[in-house]
């Protein structure tokens, strides 16, 4: 192995023992010819219970109970026991979603590799992240963002949205960046696990802004926003929506099928039934403003303890009263097309978190559970907003604009790129493993210019301030007020400035630092190489790079920029906490959510503005501007994935 690994965890390893180890690593996500297994036994004698999850889902528990507790095992393992271990089951399942997702939580629970960076999914699990026929070398899976942009792909394309107008944003859907987010995002935080902190409310928030990102998306291209669907709500009515996600061991589903009554997957039963009540029951706690735990206690209502609910993790009040309705959701809207099994089908793409997001259906179920949150949000307790609450003596920020860097084939001078954002569709070229070779494959997928946030700030306080930048983006809909508007702000950025006593200050900053994005990753390639990243996500969650700014049109899509600057002093969970990485929808590894404010603020309540005009006039460290997103078609040039 090139070095003594077994005692790794006794001695102060060097960069490049780090990264001599983090090369080691990729024995468990690659097959390898050199390894021989014997039948379906592991080698090592100690892991009987080492075997394959077929049809393997997060969202079930008794999977997830027994990846844990496997993982857990191999994390007490000597490190080079632990990579032979999983090595071998990689060998023997070379294409298993459950081999990649135990390899990765065994790998963050030891000590020895906990911080060590790991290849993108998409690398080591292509047949979850890019369809069958791409994968076999043909192109009819290229993705395009508008008409006329790849010559007979696109006419094909535009005549499947003519039947099915959500085939309009395949390639927003499709784009493996997205997919990854929400697979790392439910590796490293698990519902069966001990929850970390604030993870309720993350779940709440992140699915949340996954919606209002795919909301402006669809108003690009001239569709509705997304209606809810789920018990209650549309969950008797025929499901318009159909789906082929053209993936291997996933089925596609009819369009205008139906919510079975019961499903069954193994020895788990779920009933639609039981599934309305447990929305009612979380219904009646909102409205109540406490939950109930197993002994009749009340349990003060939270957005974290309602998230924990919703998700049944380990931080539910109670299980059995408020049941598992987010996970019983996803597993039954993927089996409505076999849902007792007799016809032996593939699930369909929402049963796993690495495949859901391409599904049309996912952001109608999130819309139905951002339902729930949203009654809290409105119903519960909670005051709305008022100038006071979001005043800072003191600070006043001003003349908030976005210089786009200037571009060779825009041809606009710079004076014309500011408050102007552009889009793209670009050749991206994906390396990928499989049947032990490495394949590059294209995909067509949305970037923008990069370009710069110009905010200026005044102190007028006799003291410095640690001011934080909220920054939002938000389409602009002329008839509604700013209450209707308030879930259609994406954030953009969040980020901490010094502003020196009694100056008046020039922020500047690059849309390349956004703590929302997922730091630039290490490829497979990369880690082989044995480069190093400090700003690696060890994760692996945070929104794709390529993805920070929506797609406009091209004509120009209006938007309003919205900054508000409050007091870091006061919302920062210690004096040393900072918002670097991709913290906005993921947190810090290892430590408490940096920022005390509630997820989402301003836009995490109601307001008691009438328009943002007039918040922006009464709340003098916050400012607006309009800008305009303008998409330029197919472009190609180099771009690496």
């Amino acid at each position: 192995m090139g070095i003594p690994l077994q005692k790794m965890s006794d001695c102060t390893c060097s960069k490049t023992a780090d990264l001599e180890l983090n090369r080691e690593l990729l024995k468990v996500f690659l097959e390898d010819d050199e390894i021989f297994v014997k039948g379906n036994e592991v080698r090592n004698a100690e892991f009987t219970e080492l075997s394959h999850i077929p049809q393997f889902t997060v969202f079930v528990e008794k999977h997830m109970k027994k990846a844990h507790a496997t993982a857990h095992q191999l994390s007490e393992l000597d490190v080079s026991e632990m990579i032979e271990a999983l090595s071998d089951l990689k060998n023997r399942h070379p294409t298993s979603a459950y081999v990649d997702y135990l390899t990765r939580i065994a790998l963050f629970k030891h000590e020895d590799t906990k911080n060590m960076t790991l290849p993108p999914p998409s690398q080591t699990l292509p047949r979850a992240f890019f369809c069958k026929d791409h994968l076999k070398g043909q192109r009819s899976c290229i993705l395009t963002g508008g008409n006329n942009l790849l010559g007979s792909a696109a006419t094909l394309i535009g005549s499947k949205a003519t039947l099915d107008p959500e085939n309009k944003l395949d390639w927003w859907r499709q784009d493996p960046g997205l997919s990854e987010h929400h697979y790392n995002w439910h590796v490293y935080y698990p519902f069966a696990e001990p929850v970390k902190d604030r993870q309720g409310e993350l779940f709440a928030y992140m699915h949340q802004q996954m919606l209002a990102r795919y909301n402006f998306e669809r108003l690009a291209v001239g569709l509705s926003p997304v209606e809810p669907y789920g018990p209650g709500i549309h969950w008797d009515d025929p499901l318009p929506e159909g789906f082929n996600p053209k993936l291997e061991d996933y089925s596609f589903r009819a369009s205008f099928m139906s919510i079975p009554d019961s499903v069954t997957l193994g020895s788990r039963h779920i009933l639609a039934s039981n599934m309305d009540t447990n929305k009612e029951r979380l219904y009646i706690a909102i409205a109540r403003n406490h939950l109930e735990d197993p002994t009749g206690n009340r349990v003060q209502l939270t957005m974290d303890k309602l998230g924990c609910c919703v998700e049944a993790s380990t931080g539910s009040a109670n299980k059995e009263l408020y049941g598992n309705l987010h996970n019983n959701g996803h597993v039954m809207i993927s089996l409505m097309n076999d849902p007792d099994g007799r016809y032996n089908i593939d699930p369909g793409a929402m049963i796993a978190t690495e495949t859901a997001a391409r599904d049309p259906v996912f952001y109608r179920w999130h819309k139905f559970i951002d339902t729930i949150f949203e009654k809290y949000r409105r119903f519960s307790n909670i005051l709305s907003y008022t100038k006071e609450d979001l005043k800072v003596r003191g600070i006043e920020v001003d003349d908030v604009s976005i210089i786009c860097e200037p571009d060779p084939g825009l041809g606009p001078c710079q004076e014309e790129l500011r408050d102007q954002l552009f889009t793209r569709m670009i050749e991206k070229e994906h390396t990928i493993y499989k049947d032990r070779k490495e394949e590059v494959l294209r995909t067509t997928s949305l970037q923008h210019l990069p370009f710069t946030y110009h905010f200026k700030v005044c102190n007028t306080r006799e003291e410095d301030a640690t001011l934080v930048f909220r920054v939002f983006l938000a389409p602009i809909r002329y008839a509604e007020d700013l209450d209707q508007r308030r879930n259609d702000f994406v954030e953009m950025d969040r980020f901490v400035a010094e502003i020196d006593s009694g100056a008046e200050q020039t922020i500047t900053r690059s849309s390349e630092q956004s703590s929302v994005l997922l730091p630039p990753t290490l490829t497979l390639q990369d880690i082989r190489d044995r480069k190093n990243s400090d700003s690696q996500a060890r994760c692996g969650c945070g929104w794709p790079r390529n993805l920070l700014v929506p797609r406009g049109t091209s004509d120009g899509m209006s938007a309003d920029l919205y900054v508000l600057a409050t007091d870091w002093k006061e919302d920062a969970v210690s004096p040393d906490a900072h918002l670097s990485g991709s913290v906005a929808f993921c947190g810090k590894i290892g430590s408490d959510y940096p920022d005390k404010r509630p997820m989402g603020f301003p836009f995490d309540r109601e307001f008691l503005f009438e328009s943002l005009e007039k918040m922006v006039m009464e709340v003098p460290n916050s400012a607006k501007t309009e800008v305009k997103i303008t998409f330029l078609g197919h472009e190609p040039f180099n771009h690496s994935a």
